[in-house]
């Protein structure tokens, strides 16, 4: 049985990459944010919707941070575990405590697998080019084709 501290590992790693991930993606929206501020330009309202998708992505990272410092939590009961004498109210605590550890590390992958769609989705948006207009006048610059005269039926 592993004593749970290769999970820390990885479990430390991944921490100070949502943590990281947390961090830039908080500037790109205070600097954006600012930008919007200082400036009046006609693209305010998709800076602002950048604003926002980035805010939230932050707030999803949070929980996933969250789950995944109960993932340590578990993963330090697990190295006690392990220096405890062998029995089978141990192995059942080692069995309960590693479910518990997956179980909030498959929450935060849940977490971060919702909002990297969200903010891909978002992105999407905010890149799509406008959609033509639906006008159902004559727009100037459509090219109007001129008729051609019809094939002589004669040989």
């Amino acid at each position: 049985m592993h004593s749970g501290s290769d999970n820390l590992d990885d479990l430390d790693d991944r921490v100070r990459d949502i943590a990281g991930l947390i961090t830039h993606i908080t500037t790109a929206a205070a600097f954006a944010d600012r930008t919007v501020r200082r400036d009046r330009n006609p693209e305010s309202d998709t800076i602002r919707l950048k604003v926002t998708q980035l805010t939230r992505a932050v707030g999803a990272l949070g929980h996933a941070l969250a789950d995944l410092g109960e993932a340590v939590g578990h993963a330090g009961a697990l190295h006690q575990l392990a220096a405890s004498p062998r029995s089978t109210q141990r192995s059942e605590a080692i069995e309960s405590t590693r479910a518990l550890l997956h179980a909030r590390i498959d929450s935060a992958r849940g977490r971060l697998n919702k909002t990297g769609a969200r903010l891909h989705q978002a992105a999407d948006r905010l890149t799509a080019p406008p959609a033509p207009s639906r006008s159902t006048s004559p727009s100037v610059t459509t090219p109007h084709p001129r008729p051609s005269p019809a094939a002589s039926r004669t040989r």
